[in-house]
């Protein structure tokens, strides 16, 4: 079953270049934190495992479809001192759990028979560079695991054959032409939006940056760039397809090109506070963490409104600043006025916005789910 939707690398996309990101274990030990191993039972892992070490047995557990071994530390039974793995330095790479072989290119999805491969760029210190890990090598590891709870979630489709089709041609052609150009950001920006609406987007972008936070918005310098650019297509995924969802991914296109537009801008001002270039660690989080803000500038010349009734407000509303964006909103209906507008009235504390457009995250993705 599995090495019928892996059998064709055409059907899967990576969200990394081919031989770019490399890493050297270092036994810092982060990949083996957490609360659980996810094993290939349908390979027979599971019986391997606990035949040479039975008292694991005693700490098996079911989640849905996948059988996980419990551990009750925030680390692995089998992490060592030294921050290596017992297993591997007793038994062989092979011997190891599948989604420890794999990590940190261990995110593997299905939409249909189509297959996206993400990688953990915030736990693993991966790092730019030339002889770096191979798809092939990859696509290989996938495809001699057997239990689809290892590398078979799958992701939400009405039609999934269809979507994911149109999901993985759309963002390997984004992918490769940003990859054949790192650093330069029209390009960027063009394999993801219209191209001569770029220099209108960072106006646009300026302004709701000196609005919400004091400050203008400016391209971060070349390193960061250029790595922000090799993790785009991954930010891009988890964007469309993770929990945040704010709208339908086949209306997302626009947004997405522009919160894209608005993180640069963010990396910009991270470079300045730690004087030296962001890594993809940081860059990864730094999306995460501002998500609310790339949301808010991305909707910037849009109209939001909201229906009158019952409203999400946050248990910490100082000053009721979330309470009177969310009326602005509802008043919005017939005024039509931009988003830039309503925030034109909030109290005019850049730290005061930040945190009220933060705190109002579900209020937005309401007042703009249209």
């Amino acid at each position: 079953m599995l090495r019928e939707h892996t059998a064709g690398v055409e059907r899967v996309l990576f969200t990394w270049p081919d031989r770019r990101f490399r890493y050297e274990c270092r036994g810092c030990g982060a990949c083996c934190k957490g609360h659980g191993i996810g094993l290939d039972v349908a390979a027979g892992q599971l019986v391997q495992l606990v035949a040479r070490r039975p008292a694991l047995t005693a700490f098996l557990r079911r989640r849905g479809d996948a059988i996980t071994a419990f551990n009750p530390r925030d680390r692995c039974w089998f992490l060592e001192d030294d921050g290596l793995c017992r297993i591997e330095n007793e038994d062989g790479r092979d011997a190891k759990p599948a989604s420890c072989r794999l990590f940190p290119f261990n995110r593997v999805f299905r939409i249909g028979s189509y297959t996206v491969v993400d990688f953990n760029s915030v736990i693993c210190p991966l790092t730019v560079g030339d002889e770096g890990i191979s798809h092939a090598e990859v696509h290989a590891e996938i495809a001699g695991i057997q239990d689809p709870t290892v590398v078979g979630t799958k992701l939400p489709a009405q039609h999934p054959e269809l979507e994911g089709q149109v999901f993985v041609e759309t963002e390997r052609e984004i992918s490769r032409q940003m990859f054949a150009a790192p650093g330069d950001l029209t390009v960027a920006w063009g394999a993801q939006a219209d191209v001569a609406a770029l220099a209108d987007e960072c106006a646009h972008a300026n302004a709701a940056f000196a609005a919400i936070l004091g400050a203008g918005w400016s391209a971060p310098g070349a390193v960061t760039l250029t790595n922000a650019i090799w993790l785009t297509p991954s930010m891009r995924f988890n964007e469309l397809y993770g929990p945040r969802q704010y709208g339908p991914r086949t209306h997302m296109s626009a947004v997405l090109a522009r919160m894209w537009l608005a993180w640069l801008g963010f990396a910009a001002l991270g470079e300045q506070l730690a004087r030296r270039p962001l890594g993809i660690q940081e860059l990864t989080t730094l999306w995460s963490e501002q998500a609310p803000l790339l949301h808010a500038v991305a909707r910037w010349t849009e109209c939001p409104s909201l229906k009158p009734g019952p409203i999400e407000l946050p248990g910490v509303d100082p000053g009721g600043v979330v309470k009177s964006l969310a009326q602005a909103m509802i008043d919005n209906r017939k005024a039509k006025q931009p988003f830039a507008a309503l925030v034109a009235k909030l109290p005019l504390d850049h730290v005061v916005r930040v945190t009220a457009l933060k705190t109002a995250e579900a209020i937005l993705r309401a007042g703009f789910s249209r």
